[in-house]
């Protein structure tokens, strides 16, 4: 059986004359249990056809539910759909590649879940890109002020890194990368401490400085999770006012947005909510 399902990789493109642009594969993703079958007979079969084997192989291990394995007949399964309604399909794309790293076996809790939601969802990405746009529309009615490059440097190389990252499927080192961003840029609001540079006019230009690095950081973002959180990114581009279409990462520098750009009033992107 598993001889005839393995030659449906090569059968099937033929018999829609695709093979030429779908073989060889550039990459098998496949579960732990069935690596045997691909890693070893698999080539063994192409080999033997003189055919082109798949560039590569990639393996994920298996979700557990509470240190155990997930089973119908006791019970302990995750219902994706049930955790979707209630919490977000983008809440549960973040929890499934922040918890899963490719290789290793996955372990869901329902607190962990809730847990990560309200620090890293709630607390990190929500509050960060709120607070920015609210102050931006506070103190400048959204309008973006000139381009200043404190963060710049910072940026750039947290875009290469998880470039590199996404290149090699390690999703979950590259999500960590991005939420290493948005710690930083939560650091730089409390140590430029916009809030009070309002108060005093003598400061304006330095709020205007501040404020440009916070728009241009929730801009890269917004890019950035476009793979991980696709609604997300389209809600954080629509608040800075920005296309909806999906951009090359790589080629995605600072300094993107421009002087005057008017930008929407933020709304809660991740609201918070009784465990």
């Amino acid at each position: 059986m598993w001889f005839d399902a393995l030659t449906n990789y090569l059968s099937i493109p033929r018999a829609r004359g695709e093979e030429a642009e779908l073989w060889p594969a550039d990459i098998h993703v496949i579960g732990k249990d069935i690596l045997k079958f691909h890693a070893v007979y698999w080539p063994i079969m192409l080999k033997a056809a003189g055919l082109a084997l798949p560039k590569q192989v990639l393996v994920h291990g298996w979700w557990q539910k509470d240190n155990q394995k997930m089973s119908k007949s006791i019970g302990n399964v995750v219902d994706p759909i049930t955790v979707i309604d209630d919490w977000g399909l983008d809440a549960f794309r973040y929890y499934v590649v922040r918890e899963l790293a490719i290789g290793p076996d996955g372990n869901w809790t329902d607190e962990s879940f809730a847990n990560r939601y309200h620090a890293e969802l709630a607390n990190g990405l929500g509050n960060l890109v709120n607070r920015s746009l609210s102050m931006l529309t506070r103190y400048r009615e959204g309008i973006v002020p000139p381009q200043h490059d404190e963060l710049a440097a910072e940026a750039i190389a947290v875009r290469n890194k998880l470039v590199s990252e996404l290149k090699s499927n390690e999703l979950q080192a590259g999500l960590m990368t991005i939420w290493s961003f948005i710690a930083r840029m939560n650091q730089y609001v409390d140590e430029t401490a916009p809030f009070k540079l309002a108060k005093d006019p003598e400061q304006t230009d330095r709020l205007g400085e501040v404020l440009y690095n916070l728009a241009e950081g929730c801009r890269l973002l917004a890019i950035w999770l476009q793979p991980y959180l696709p609604t997300t990114s389209q809600r954080i581009m629509e608040q800075l006012g920005l296309p909806t279409d999906l951009a090359n990462i790589a080629e995605e520098d600072w300094g993107g947005l421009n002087a005057t750009h008017k930008t929407n009033p933020p709304e809660a992107l991740f609201p918070r909510r009784d465990k």
